[in-house]
């Protein structure tokens, strides 16, 4: 009876041991070593099914601040339903590696059918150029806010231009935009408060029913060109070249992060379309001990993030931010990603 005892219980020792060696091997075979041309969006699609992981690959990596630093030899665990990027930098000294070290960027993972949601609440625009089609001037009762599905009239600037069906979004006068950089007036910020659509024409007087809200609305709102609120956007590689700094944050914020809406100083003019990834980012300063010992020195800008553009005038854009490794403030750099 005790050796019967002794063999299972030996039996069962070696299982355990065989066991714990197997799941070693298993844990140890879910490490992959990134290979030159790999990208976020091929990781995305070929260990998680879904290529459309690779923002999450980026988000929940915080110490991979720059998305440009993952290099080929650095490490991913995939562990639990989850894509954990190692951190690894090129040795220095290799010049002949040069080539083979050079990261891949985040925009190689960006084909046209990636979507990232948007704030969809209406984020407004800063007048420029722009000239307002016609004011929010009375409603049939006395109330001084007005709301959804409250019946108003409108006073165009050409009335032979609007059509019953026509649909206006209602804007409000803000804060004067001056540039971070130059002092020099840029625009005025434009709040969106919602929408309305024509009713009834007579004669002169424009007879409208307000749509979505999305702010109080009083009577001097100005009527602009109405662009629906995307929900969604689909990224699109950048063809310009151009940098530009933030100029201002939704709602008079100055520091932004993660969801929170900017607006640049690049614009259509600029090549600038809905869709397109900027990395934000912001001077590095040397400590005064490395100076001491250094001098004066040129240090890489410090990466804070990325945001995608939402919509673009002639001269200025909004856009959402994305991904946040460090608050983003007024007069930060914005660099439109191309390749």
């Amino acid at each position: 009876m005790t050796q019967t005892l002794f063999r299972w219980l030996s039996m069962l020792i070696l299982l355990l041991i065989l066991s714990g060696t197997s799941l070693a091997i298993a844990a140890e075979e879910q490490i992959y070593t990134i290979k030159k041309g790999d990208t976020l969006w091929g990781l995305s699609e070929r260990f998680m099914d879904d290529p459309y992981y690779w923002p999450n690959i980026w988000a929940k990596n915080p110490e991979i601040t720059n998305p440009h630093l993952i290099f080929p030899g650095q490490k991913v665990r995939i562990l639990d339903g989850r894509l954990k990027i190692v951190p690894a930098y090129p040795e220095a000294g290799k010049a002949e590696d040069t080539e083979q070290s050079a990261p891949p960027t985040l925009t190689s993972t960006v084909p046209e059918s990636i979507k990232i949601k948007s704030t969809g609440s209406g984020d407004g625009f800063i007048l420029t150029d722009e000239t307002p089609l016609g004011l929010l001037v009375d409603s049939v009762d006395n109330r001084i806010l007005l709301t959804k599905n409250d019946v108003v009239y409108l006073k165009m600037n050409d009335t032979t231009s609007v059509t019953v069906g026509d649909t206006y979004g209602l804007f409000e006068r803000g804060d004067l935009i001056k540039h971070p950089q130059t002092n020099e007036p840029i625009g005025t910020m434009m709040y969106n408060l919602g929408f309305l659509q024509v009713t009834e024409i007579n004669g002169d007087t424009v007879v409208a029913k307000i749509g979505e809200v999305f702010r109080e609305i009083a009577r001097g709102a100005e009527l602009f060109e109405y662009i629906p609120q995307r929900k969604e956007i689909t990224l699109q590689r950048g063809t310009t070249d151009q940098g530009g700094y933030i100029i201002a944050g939704r709602d008079r914020k100055s520091t932004m992060s993660v969801n929170d809406v900017i607006f640049v100083d690049l614009g259509s003019d600029d090549g600038l379309v809905s869709g397109n990834l900027f990395y934000l980012s912001r001077p590095r300063q040397a400590s005064d001990e490395i100076i001491k010992q250094a001098g004066s020195i040129q240090l890489p800008d410090a990466v804070l993030g990325a945001a995608v553009v939402i919509e673009t005038k002639a001269k200025t854009a909004s856009a959402i931010i994305i991904k946040s490794a460090d608050a983003a403030f007024i007069g930060d750099k914005v660099s439109v990603v191309t390749n």
